[in-house]
């Protein structure tokens, strides 16, 4: 053990005295060292070093002890190796989807503003500064492009975003170490996906309800089916306050989806399909243009086959009814 300690001041002392970053300190010189011996040396614990973040390939950014001191925005998806926990930054492509006039996208991104503003009210009375969103609604019904959008106007106001996974649960602790005050959007896509046994869900709950992310943090989380979700994640305030559908889009977006898409058809054509895909998702439609534009197949035939696709399940029917009317997106 001493020659170990002997071997951890020299460690130490090179990183007090030059520009080397933690992560250059191997491994394996912590184990079996007691926090207590290095704060003899440095005054500091192991987990005090981890104080500012490494950059590794230009795009991977890892908790260390002389580098940048803040995570660039961006996307973010947490991973580890044997030196432990680091920040992916992924890539988020939004040139090829639509918005559409007064979106879901644009309501959740009002209310965030609106969150971002009550923090002083949240702290006055000894709560956690945080809130949770849940969007549902049908398969490819334009949950996904909702939050696409979500993402981009939060990463513009120079914040950071992280993709749930497991390995995020200990790396937000270095995270939260580093920047506490730093506001934080967690994205849970297919959160019914993440949940296949009883460990997984309780695995989510303990992040739900956990303290490490609780301080200036949004986390917004999908589902298709949400009626498939443990009720002690989906009714409990708290966990996700707010329950919003997304559903199909209206005339008026199925006008400017075909509009935007199309290459050959003319505007009375864009109304007439408009007005026969009623209660059809944009999925479905971009499935109608591919195969009539791009592989020529008969229009009415197509319309057939998707329409027989897009029959629904009756549990989500069953949940539709349940939630119809209680989609309120305000704050009282």
């Amino acid at each position: 053990m001493a020659k170990r300690k002997k071997s951890l001041e020299k460690v130490l002392e090179s990183m007090r005295t030059t520009n080397i970053p933690k992560l250059d300190v191997p491994p394996d010189l912590w184990d079996g060292c007691e926090f207590e011996e290095i704060d003899d040396i440095s005054g500091k614990t192991r987990e005090q070093y981890f104080c500012q973040y490494n950059i590794e390939q230009g795009s991977n950014f890892r908790p260390s002890s002389k580098t940048i001191d803040i995570l660039p925005p961006g996307l973010y998806k947490a991973q580890d190796d044997q030196f432990g926990n680091f920040f992916s930054k992924e890539s988020l492509d939004i040139s090829e989807l639509i918005r559409f006039p007064d979106s879901m996208a644009d309501t959740v991104i009002d209310e965030f503003d609106t969150f971002w503003t009550m923090k002083d009210r949240y702290l006055d009375r000894g709560e956690p500064h945080k809130r949770g969103f849940l969007l549902w609604g049908p398969p490819g019904g334009g949950k996904t492009c909702t939050v696409s959008f979500i993402i981009k106007d939060f990463i513009s106001q120079g914040n950071v975003v992280f993709i749930f996974n497991y390995n995020l649960m200990s790396a937000l602790r270095s995270f939260k170490n580093i920047e506490p005050d730093r506001k934080v959007l967690i994205v849970m896509e297919d959160i019914d996906s993440l949940i296949k046994d009883r460990h997984e869900e309780q695995a989510v709950l303990e992040f739900l309800d956990g303290s490490i992310q609780h301080s200036n943090t949004i986390v917004i989380a999908t589902t298709n089916y949400p009626e498939d979700l443990p009720d002690r994640i989906i009714n409990r305030p708290s966990r996700f306050d707010r329950v919003s559908y997304v559903g199909v889009p209206s005339l008026k977006d199925r006008i400017l989806y075909l509009t935007e898409k199309s290459k050959n058809l003319s505007k009375p054509q864009i109304k007439g399909w408009a007005k026969e895909t009623d209660g059809w998702t944009l999925a479905h439609l971009k499935e109608l243009i591919i195969a009539v534009e791009v592989f020529d197949l008969d229009y009415d035939e197509t319309v057939d086959r998707i329409n027989i696709m897009r029959a629904k399940h009756e549990h989500s029917e069953s949940y539709e009814k349940a939630f119809r009317g209680k989609k309120s997106t305000g704050f009282a």
